[in-house]
C-alpha cells in the first residue's frame, strides 16, 4: 500500500469550529485526571442510498422497492458523523483530546454486495487502524461503520444499509391478481407517526425517512479489543401536509431536504454515543401511557 495514498484522511479544517463550540458546554475534569486521547473514525463512506417503495401486482415479487445509490461529494456523510461524535464526546469526556479520521471515499467498496459491505468495511478499517503508528498515543477508538439490515421494520423498507433516504409514496397497499389488498400494513393502517418539517407530530401513510444504519464500536487503542459495540437503526419520518406535490418525494425542496438529512445524520451519530441500549430505533417522540398499577 502506498503511503502517499493512505485511505485515512485527517479532518482538519472543520475541527477547530467544532471544538470551539464544544468548549461552551465543557465541564471541568477531575483534578489530576489525565485527559483521554480518543480517535473518532467514520468509515461510513460516501454512498447514500435512495430506496423507494413501489406498487406491485401479485405476491411473487423479489423486491418491491427501487434502489439508487448516489455519491455524496466532499466527505459530507463522514463529516456529519464526526460532528455528531464530537458533540457527544464533548459532553461525555469534555477534557479529552480528540483526533478525527475518515475512510477516504475513493476506497469505499462499490462492488461488494450490500449484505457483505458491513463485514468488509469493518474488517478493513480495523486492519488499517492496527497498522497506524499514532495508535500508540491513543487510549480509545470510536469506529463507525455501515450496518446492513435484511428485514423491514417500523415502516422502513428491507435491505437498507448505511445512510440514505427511504421514500414511502403509497397511499394504499399492493394489489394481488384477484384484486384483494394483501399489504394491510400500508393499506389498512391510519398511517405512521411522522413529523412535519417543523417537527409537529402528525400521522401519514406517505413520508420521506432519512435513515442511519450503523455499527458503533469502541476499541481499546493499545490492544484493539472491543470495549462496546452497538447497532444503530435510526430514522426520522417526515411529511409536509402543506405541500401540494402529488409525489411525496417532491414535497420538500431538494436543498431544504439535504439540510434536514445532514442535521439528522449528525444527531444520529450524537445519539449513538449516549446512554442507549443496543439495536436502537429512533422515530418521532411520543408520549407513553403510565404503567399499570400492580
Amino acid at each position: 500500500m502506498r503511503q502517499s495514498h493512505s485511505v485515512f484522511v485527517t479532518v482538519v479544517a472543520s475541527v477547530a469550529a467544532w471544538v470551539g463550540a464544544c468548549a461552551l458546554i465543557s465541564a471541568p475534569a477531575l483534578a489530576n485526571t489525565p485527559p483521554k486521547n480518543i480517535a473518532l473514525i467514520s468509515a461510513v463512506g460516501d454512498q447514500f442510498s435512495v430506496v423507494r417503495q413501489k406498487q406491485t401486482v401479485g405476491t411473487n415479487f423479489i423486491d418491491n422497492h427501487t434502489r439508487q445509490t448516489v455519491t455524496v461529494p466532499d466527505q459530507g456523510v463522514n463529516y456529519a458523523v464526526l460532528r455528531g461524535l464530537d458533540r457527544a464526546l464533548a459532553i461525555e469526556h469534555p477534557q479529552s483530546n480528540r483526533v478525527f479520521l475518515t475512510l477516504a471515499p475513493e476506497e469505499t467498496p462499490t462492488t461488494v454486495l450490500p449484505q457483505d459491505r458491513e463485514a468488509y468495511v469493518y474488517k478493513r478499517a480495523v486492519s488499517l487502524i492496527e497498522s497506524m503508528p499514532q495508535r500508540k498515543d491513543w487510549d480509545q477508538i470510536v469506529l463507525v461503520t455501515p450496518k446492513w439490515l435484511l428485514s423491514a421494520r417500523s415502516g422502513m423498507g428491507s435491505k437498507l444499509t448505511g445512510v440514505g433516504l427511504y421514500v414511502q409514496p403509497l397511499e394504499g397497499g399492493s394489489i394481488s391478481v384477484d384484486g384483494s389488498n394483501f399489504e394491510s400494513e400500508i393499506g389498512l393502517s391510519l398511517g405512521d407517526d411522522v413529523e412535519t418539517p417543523n417537527k409537529d407530530q402528525v400521522r401519514s401513510k406517505t413520508y420521506l425517512a432519512p435513515f442511519f444504519y450503523a455499527t458503533v464500536t469502541t476499541l481499546d487503542a493499545k490492544t484493539m479489543k472491543v470495549i462496546t459495540q452497538e447497532s444503530r437503526h435510526d430514522f426520522r419520518k417526515i411529511y409536509d401536509p402543506e405541500s401540494t406535490a402529488i409525489d411525496v418525494q417532491k414535497s420538500i425542496p431538494a436543498d431544504k431536504l439535504a439540510g434536514m438529512i445532514d442535521r439528522f445524520m449528525e444527531t444520529a451519530a450524537f445519539r449513538s454515543m449516549t446512554k442507549q441500549s443496543s439495536s436502537v430505533e429512533i422515530g418521532p417522540v411520543r408520549t407513553l401511557p403510565d404503567a399499570p398499577k400492580k
